[in-house]
C-alpha cells in the first residue's frame, strides 16, 4: 500500500488513535462507574446487615440478618459477574468493528474492488487481519506476540458468548494465560472462566488498540508482506 497515498489523505495514524480513544474512553469510564457503585451497593448492604443482627442478635425470635436480605446478597454477588460478562462482549465487539472499520477505509483510499468482507478467514478479525495481510500486502508479523494473545480473548469471547464461560479441555496455552492475567481466573470443576475485576478489561482494552493503533502504524509504513 502506498504510505504516501496515505498521507496525503490525513494523518492516518493519529486519526486511527484518536477514534479509538472515541470508542473505548467511555468505555473504560463506565466500568470505573459501575464498579464504584457495586461497591457503594455492597457496603449499603454490609450496614444494613451488620444493623439488623445488632438490633435482634439477641431475640431467638427473630430471624437473622441472611434470611432477611438473603436475595439481595445472592443478587449483588453477581453483580460484578453480570458486568463484567456485558462489557468484555461489547469491547471485542467494538474491536471488530474498529478493525473492519479500518481495512474499509484502506480499501477506499486504494480504490480496491476486493473488501474485508470478500475474504474468508477464522472469525471476523481473522477476515481483516488476512485482508490487510494478503489484499493491502501489509506484514503484521512484528505484531505476532499480540495477535496470539487477541486469539486467547477471542476464546475467552466465544466461550462467554456461547456457553456461559465455559472452555472444554482447554490446552495449557490458554490456562497459563488465564492464571497470569489479572482480574480473571479458571474454574477447573466447572471449566468456567470468570472474570473477576474490571482491571482484565482494562488490559483488554489496551492489548485490542495496541494491535489496531499497530497495525495502522505498519500499513502507514507501507511494509510489504515477505513473499
Amino acid at each position: 500500500m502506498s504510505s504516501r497515498k496515505l498521507r496525503n489523505k490525513y494523518d492516518f495514524l493519529d486519526n486511527t488513535r484518536i477514534l479509538l480513544n472515541f470508542k473505548f474512553d467511555p468505555i473504560k469510564d463506565y466500568l470505573d462507574n459501575s464498579a464504584g457503585m457495586i461497591i457503594q451497593q455492597e457496603k449499603e448492604l454490609n450496614e444494613k446487615y451488620q444493623a439488623w443482627n445488632k438490633k435482634h442478635s439477641n431475640n431467638p425470635e427473630m430471624p437473622d440478618a441472611f434470611d432477611i436480605y438473603e436475595m439481595e446478597i445472592i443478587n449483588s454477588s453477581e453483580f460484578p459477574n453480570i458486568l463484567n460478562q456485558s462489557i468484555y462482549l461489547t469491547i471485542y465487539s467494538t474491536f471488530e468493528n474498529e478493525f473492519f472499520k479500518l481495512c474499509e477505509w484502506c480499501q477506499n483510499a486504494e480504490n480496491l474492488k476486493i473488501g474485508p468482507k470478500d475474504i474468508n478467514g477464522q472469525g471476523y478479525i481473522g477476515q481483516c487481519r488476512k485482508y490487510v495481510t494478503n489484499v493491502l500486502d501489509v506484514n503484521l508479523d512484528d505484531l505476532n506476540e499480540l495477535w496470539a494473545e487477541i486469539k486467547k480473548y477471542q476464546l475467552i469471547r466465544n466461550s462467554i458468548a456461547h456457553n456461559n464461560g465455559i472452555i472444554k479441555s482447554p490446552n495449557n496455552d490458554v490456562l497459563t494465560f488465564i492464571e497470569n492475567s489479572n482480574g480473571i481466573l479458571f474454574d477447573i470443576k466447572k471449566s468456567q472462566v470468570k472474570i473477576e475485576s474490571i482491571d482484565f478489561l482494562k488490559t483488554l482494552i489496551d492489548k485490542l488498540t495496541d494491535f489496531i493503533s499497530g497495525t495502522a502504524e505498519i500499513i502507514m509504513n507501507g511494509k510489504k508482506a515477505s513473499t
